[in-house]
């Protein structure tokens, strides 16, 4: 007696066809997303500004003989540093482009469009004395734009604790 080999399920046939054009479908949808990944363009120019707002708290008597704020990154300070601190205090209140005393008596910080990841505050008297000093790291968080072209950060606001 000749066997016969029976004959394919009807799952068997299922798993033949349908397997493989998932899998092509699939491949396909990978290759064009590739092909058609729109990164490769120049980013724009930035013009957006990221600021971080400074406030003092603590004691009245510290607070009210503040007169200027440095803040320093590990590249630069804002102001720049003169020869003396009572001249970085004057200059400090000379600059209004970067670090701007405000009408409620905090400070706006403008750190461009890359922010640093952390920044010293340094709080003087009028006299160049140094009130108090702090090392804070900035958490920024996106709010427009993309990882790669960068975009402008949400605010942040720093509290400077004075003695």
């Amino acid at each position: 007696m000749i066997r016969m080999p029976a004959a394919p399920t009807t799952r068997r046939r299922v798993e033949l066809v349908l397997v493989p054009l998932v899998a092509a479908f699939c491949m396909a949808f990978i290759i064009g997303a590739i092909v058609l990944d729109r990164d490769g363009r120049p980013c724009p120019s930035p013009n957006w500004n990221n600021q971080v707002t400074l406030s003092l708290s603590g004691g009245p008597a510290g607070m009210t003989n503040a007169a200027a704020v440095t803040a320093c990154t590990s590249t630069d300070c804002v102001p720049a540093a003169p020869a003396t601190v009572a001249a970085a205090a004057l200059h400090s209140i000379a600059n209004n482009r970067v670090l701007t005393p405000q009408a409620d008596g905090s400070w706006l910080l403008t750190v461009g469009a890359q922010p640093p990841n952390s920044v010293n505050f340094s709080v003087f008297d009028r006299n160049g004395a140094l009130l108090a000093t702090q090392s804070t790291a900035l958490n920024w968080t996106r709010i427009s734009g993309n990882e790669r072209c960068g975009g402008r950060m949400a605010g942040l606001h720093v509290v400077v604790d004075m003695p």
